[in-house]
């Protein structure tokens, strides 16, 4: 069986290559690094065309921090939305048998809900913070659903929480907010600051997942045929969340960094929660036993100690 990951080089990507390793699958990895831009139509065609694949993994995205998809809303919005009508048009075009599993962030449900169930996922409007990237993640479903009755080319909509954990950018700006924190305050300490900044009130709750564990259950859903078999979408979801506050003292914590915490409150602070309801995933997934924060926030600071020296 041929699986092929889309933005295989990313944060997503890259983990999804640890978990698929010598796994009995061959797994081909494109983005614009191997000249298959998802904006460029023909580019994706013709990879399909050269791979052949059965599975693609969608990990590719115009992505970055909160203050850059709204730094930069036309942008990330133009880009993810062609990348979805680009890949679903060429499957189409090129093999309708092709499956896809395609990843959703959950800024894409309604800002103003605190557990965020399948059930309430059209009941609201994404919060302003995050729409430009929210939105096109929303338009990704309804060409899943189209292209189905249409066409029947089948989607897994997954929807996962904030992710974290190695490999992704080095860059605060582009970086998951997780990963920004622990890159921060890796420097701050490195620089024997002796306060660290939070941006925003600290408040906002939000619930976490070790990037890892996301790529463990896409290959569940692989190696187990559960495409058919998965409510659409479907939350990987905890239903746990911490604040932002305390997810940066579990940080400090795990630095052993005696560091006054401050607050930059010129910076937004996005929904006041974002957890993912767990009904649907404890259903399909009973036995999956998700990375406790302190460990992955452990084991992603080891990564990035080792990374930030190279830089």
């Amino acid at each position: 069986m041929k699986i092929l990951i889309l933005g295989g080089f990313g944060f997503m990507g890259k983990n999804l290559n640890v978990e698929f390793k010598d796994s009995k699958y061959q797994i081909y990895n494109e983005s614009r690094r191997t000249n298959c831009d998802l904006i460029d139509i023909n580019s994706i065609k013709q990879k399909l065309k050269d791979i052949q694949p059965d599975i693609i993994i969608n990990a590719s995205a115009h992505v970055g921090s909160m203050s850059y998809v709204s730094k930069y809303s036309g942008d990330v919005i133009r880009d993810n939305s062609l990348m979805y009508l680009n890949l679903y048009e060429s499957v189409k075009q090129v093999n309708p048998n092709i499956k896809i599993i395609n990843p959703i962030s959950n800024c894409s449900y309604p800002g103003i809900i605190d557990i965020q169930d399948e059930d309430n996922w059209w009941s609201g409007q994404i919060h302003p913070s995050v729409e430009s990237y929210g939105t096109p993640k929303k338009l990704g479903f309804i060409l899943s659903e189209c292209y189905k009755n249409q066409y029947n080319i089948e989607t897994t909509n997954l929807i996962i929480p904030n992710s974290y954990g190695p490999e992704d950018y080095l860059d605060e700006e582009r970086t998951h907010a997780m990963n920004g924190i622990i890159m921060r305050m890796i420097n701050a300490k490195n620089n024997k600051d002796n306060q660290f900044v939070i941006w925003g009130t600290g408040t906002p709750i939000r619930e976490w997942i070790f990037m890892p564990d996301v790529a463990k259950i896409i290959k569940q859903i692989v190696d187990e045929n559960l495409f058919e078999k998965l409510p659409n979408p479907i939350n990987l979801g905890q239903r746990h969340g911490i604040s932002i506050k305390d997810t940066v003292q579990m940080v400090k914590n795990s630095l052993n960094y005696n560091v006054e915490l401050v607050y930059d409150t010129t910076k937004t602070d996005g929904a006041p929660i974002k957890v993912l309801g767990n009904k649907l995933f404890n259903e399909y997934f009973p036995s999956f036993n998700f990375t406790s924060y302190e460990e992955g926030i452990s084991n992603t600071i080891n990564y990035y100690k080792k990374k930030l020296k190279q830089i």
